[in-house]
């Protein structure tokens, strides 16, 4: 076990199977302990994070030479960096605009800001086909763009330019609410269907109008806040 935490000319099998193990595992509890964001929401330092750690975890599993121990704590002390920095981002707004940036307006008023474009580096014919990805085929069309910190646009119609919305024309909506789940694979959630006020016989009534009256061949049958049922069967 010796030659698995330190380093040695020649690593066995069964040495690197641990090792990888060990790695694996290290990688999982980083990961669940990340901040969470979506996919084009990272920082800069998160990228950074994200580099040193791929190459500093694997680096043991390929040369035996390097000591084990001390990947482990230098993977364990990147880790905590990223974690502080992350917490002091949160708890300062100076400090996050130090280690994040600021968004930059690219477009006001349907004004292109020469300043800020040079200053986020950023030329026409990018700004037009992010533009673009965000259906907006005219600058004149635009009210305001942002030049986000995560690397993205955001775009701000003028109003004469957003789509046509049910209150604009007067038009009283139902508010649909979350579905709730009232057959799970065959199975009937009686818990759900007590809340509601219902019972087996009901739902028996309500899933016969999509070609069964077997539980056991809906896959899914839910109910939205209007009453609407959603009933898929099963294939």
């Amino acid at each position: 076990m010796e030659g698995i935490w330190n380093s040695v000319e020649e690593l066995s099998a069964s040495g690197f199977a641990v090792r990888t193990l060990i790695v694996g595992v290290m990688l999982y509890i980083a990961s669940k302990f990340l901040p969470q964001r979506s996919g084009g929401q990272y920082a800069g330092f998160d990228f950074t994070f994200f580099w040193m750690m791929g190459g500093l975890i694997a680096s043991p599993l390929f040369d035996p030479k390097i000591n084990f121990i001390n990947t482990i704590t230098a993977a364990v002390t990147i880790y905590l960096m990223h974690y502080l920095i992350s917490f002091l981002a949160v708890k300062s707004r100076t400090f996050a605009e130090v280690v994040i940036g600021r968004a930059e307006v690219l477009v006001a008023g349907g004004q292109i800001q020469k300043k800020t474009m040079f200053k986020s580096l950023m030329n026409i014919e990018l700004l037009l086909a992010q533009l673009r990805e965000s259906d907006v085929a005219n600058l004149s069309e635009v009210e305001m763009a942002i030049h986000e910190t995560s690397g993205r646009i955001s775009v701000l119609k003028k109003s004469d330019h957003l789509p046509v919305t049910a209150a604009d024309l007067n038009i009283k909506t139902v508010e649909s609410g979350l579905p709730i789940i009232l057959v799970n694979d065959g199975k009937v959630l009686d818990k759900n269907l007590k809340k509601l006020g219902y019972d087996k016989n009901w739902l028996k009534e309500q899933i016969l109008k999509f070609g069964t009256a077997d539980f056991k061949k809906v896959y899914l049958a839910t109910i939205d806040g209007s009453g609407n049922i959603y009933c898929s069967l099963s294939k």
